[in-house]
């Protein structure tokens, strides 16, 4: 019953449509001139039987149906008549498939476990073979027997499944669909599509809306409803697998179980690297899991486009996703809360609403927000690892909430509660990059939630956090941020009561816009990452000059706040910094590179600086796992002070030939300061090619794992599956060493089987986590 409402749509509005010579065309073909409705070469079937049984075909010479005298290949279209059933022994390939349609014909085609390439279209008819098109029929079960059979589409550009060709009546299609176009193909389905699961697996999908008949009709991708064989309620997987693409034109009923039962899919995988393009007014997908790892794009270019949604009772509301783009030239609403884990871009004229929506910011990767400027109601950032670009200024109208995570400003601003109705609550992260931050309607009290400002330190690394303290007198905060690198060793001036400052970050900030108060305010600013012998040490200074207050000393060994009590009055025309009457260290160091090659199978560590001042030596640390467990391993003697570039090497006596080394320096002067470079990691070298797949290192200890593959394996399709000790399938990949490497690298320790699946063979292997 799924496509009733189509044809009496079509019906009722198209009179004169192909339903009036639809008679005229059945007479032609099948009386007048059968000889021209199906190609030279077509086989059709006279009897049941296996595929490559030749007795059950025959073949079209352009003039008669002869016996075959081949079983049908990728060249050939195929019609399965009525009371006739394929069954097949193996994989195989065809054109275009071509089956009975006609109520009562029953399954038609029996996969058996096996698949069936086709390089045309799919389509049904009624009649006699090569019979006229048709997709009106109430027939079941055309196609079997399992989730493990399939129809792979293969080949290039070109319409799979034709209008009026095609029924979503199938209701016990027992099989999965697989499209696999070359790369940068699509292909087009223009009618509903029942099975048991599908999968793009390459190129791109185009599920057509025919504005032909009125309510509009998708070509819905829908799953097997018998409740007697599976499942009641949700059932069916739809998965997008990496470089592929579906482009949906619909609205409703995109995919689903069961359009006139309401009933949604049980997943959708919208996996990493993978696209969902939507074309619709207001596109949803009714499925009771989302898993939208990959990137989901608008693009419409007329009329107005409504953010994903769902409307079946059993179906997730889609509120978390990846990567979010609008290619298109409409504006998108967003729903009132909403969580992204990757980027978000405007690539077309159209905008993202985000401005009665609380967005949340998460995920253990870099995020980029780019092509527009955010204005958002309320954002989270929540990040316990990765930072979020943000390539324009950024606008929170009511709330920001820092849990956790870095926002790298690239040098634009920040603004919040300009609705004079939020706050800031900070937990923690940073703010990297930010010129200036706006505060409009300060709350009345500052305190260590709603005023605390962790401004990233792009020289020096770690947070300067600036902390206010105090009853304020309102209005519109702003801090301006100005940063160079190094530091004044010799400042030439006393702290308000007398004491030398020896020390200053050339850094600062500048307080403007709060009400006139005399009201008193505890200013505080971090020394992080700055090396601090104690934190009564620190004083908060300005550039050249004493802070106006009183000096407050700190006892936090953590945050290492310098701390001045004054007044509010006493904020603006001041720049304030981190000074210290003990010498702090800031090593006039600058590291241009770091790296490792491996020299006669010795692993070379080589660095550079830009310059060199009061330097003694560097020490050379090692490390053989994720978790970065340094171990010292050696050292090496300045060249002394110098204004123009210096190169270092140093040799590790350590081969470690087939594991991941990680390397780090430390600089350190003559007063034992000292100064990290970045981290290098250096590549175990990959075994010679074997004759059979071989994973290394085995047994594997730390460090990233590599499987070296035959020379016949490369460039084809490997499935690799992971079985642990007691045979159980823990884990499946397809050709991604680096995913498989990550989980493996996670596993307990224990003795595994990994089974390697190449075309009709299979290898296993043994391999040891220690």
């Amino acid at each position: 019953m799924e496509i009733w409402g189509k044809i009496t749509a079509r019906e009722a509005f198209f009179p004169g449509r192909i339903y009036s010579i639809f008679p005229a065309v059945v007479f032609w073909c099948l009386w007048l001139n059968h000889s021209f409705c199906q190609e030279i070469n077509s086989y059709r079937t006279i009897g049941s039987g296996n595929f490559d049984n030749i007795a059950i075909w025959e073949i079209f010479d352009g003039v008669f149906w002869t016996a075959a005298s081949a079983k049908p290949n990728f060249l050939n279209d195929i019609y399965i008549d009525q009371t006739r059933k394929v069954t097949l022994t193996g994989n195989e390939a065809v054109k275009s498939l071509y089956i009975n349609a006609e109520t009562g014909a029953g399954e038609k085609l029996n996969l058996n476990g096996f698949n069936l390439d086709v390089y045309g279209s799919l389509r049904a008819f009624s009649g006699a073979a090569p019979g006229a098109p048709s997709g009106s029929w109430n027939s079941q079960n055309w196609i079997g027997n399992s989730v493990a059979s399939s129809i792979t589409f293969r080949g290039t550009s070109r319409v799979i499944v034709p209008k009026n060709a095609w029924s979503g009546f199938t209701t016990q299609s027992r099989y999965s669909v697989i499209f696999e176009p070359e790369d940068g193909h699509t292909l087009t389905i223009e009618e509903p599509l029942k099975a048991v699961r599908f999968t793009i697996r390459s190129g791109t999908l185009l599920q057509k809306l025919d504005v032909s008949v009125n309510p509009n009709f998708c070509a819905s991708l829908t799953f097997n409803t018998e409740t007697t064989f599976y499942p009641t309620g949700p059932f069916g997987e739809f998965i997008i697998e990496p470089n592929g693409t579906l482009i949906s034109e619909c609205n409703q009923n995109i995919i689903a179980r069961s359009i006139s039962g309401s009933v949604s899919a049980s997943l959708v995988d919208l996996q990493p690297g993978a696209e969902l393009i939507l074309l619709g007014t207001s596109p949803q997908i009714e499925a009771a899991n989302l898993q939208l790892d990959g990137k989901v794009s608008f693009r419409k270019n007329s009329g107005i486009q409504n953010f994903l949604t769902q409307a079946y009772p059993s179906s997730e509301v889609p509120l978390t996703f990846h990567d979010l783009e609008i290619q298109g030239t409409q504006n998108v609403t967003i729903p009132a809360a909403l969580s992204v884990s990757g980027d978000i871009s405007q690539t077309g004229s159209g905008q993202f609403q985000f401005q009665n929506s609380h967005l949340t910011l998460l995920g253990h990767e870099d995020q980029l927000i780019s092509g527009f400027s955010l204005n958002t109601q309320d954002l989270t950032v929540d990040k316990s690892d990765g930072k979020v670009l943000l390539a324009q200024n950024l606008n929170v109208r009511r709330n920001l909430t820092m849990v956790d995570g870095k926002l790298d400003f690239q040098d634009n601003t920040l603004t919040i509660n300009t609705s004079n109705s939020g706050t800031l609550n900070y937990l923690g992260g940073s703010w990297e990059s930010l010129s200036s931050f706006t505060y409009a309607n300060v709350p009345a009290i500052f305190d260590a939630s709603n005023a605390t400002f962790p401004f990233g330190d792009r020289y020096h690394g770690g947070i300067r956090k600036v902390q206010l303290l105090g009853t304020n007198s309102g209005g519109d905060l702003t801090i301006d941020y100005t940063e160079y690198y190094g530091a004044d060793y010799a400042p030439n001036f006393n702290d308000l009561d007398d004491t030398p400052i020896l020390y200053r970050l050339y850094s600062y900030f500048n307080f403007s816009g709060l009400n006139p108060s005399t009201n008193p305010v505890e200013l505080r600013i971090s020394a992080d990452k700055l090396i601090v012998d104690e934190p009564e040490d620190l004083r908060l200074v300005c550039t050249g000059y004493a802070a106006p207050g009183l000096h407050v000393e700190s006892s936090d060994h953590v945050n290492l706040w310098a701390i001045r009590s004054l007044i509010f009055d006493d904020l603006p025309g001041n720049n304030f910094t981190v000074g210290s009457f003990r010498p702090l260290s800031i090593l006039p160091l600058t590291w241009l590179s770091i790296s490792a090659i491996r020299d006669n199978g010795f692993p070379q560590i080589s660095w550079s600086l830009a310059s060199e001042k009061n330097l003694k030596n560097f020490e050379i640390y090692r490390s053989l796992d994720t978790t970065k467990t340094w171990e010292k391993i050696g050292e090496t003697l300045s060249q002394g002070d110098s204004e123009v570039p210096t190169d270092y090497h140093y040799t590790d006596e350590n081969r470690f030939p087939s594991t991941a080394v990680y390397y780090q320096i430390k600089a350190l002067d003559e007063i034992e300061n000292w100064s990290w470079s970045s981290v290098v990691r250096l590549a175990g070298e990959s075994p010679t090619i074997p004759t059979r797949p071989t994973i290394y290192p085995n047994p594997h200890i730390s460090g990233e794992i590599g499987i070296i593959l035959p020379s016949d394996f490369l460039g084809e399709r490997i499935e690799i599956s992971v079985i642990d000790a007691k045979g159980n399938l823990i884990a499946g990949f397809l050709n991604d060493e680096r995913t498989l490497s990550e989980y493996l690298e996670k596993l307990s320790a224990g003795v595994y089987i990994l089974r390697i699946t190449h075309k009709s063979s299979v290898v296993q292997m043994r391999w040891i986590k220690l």
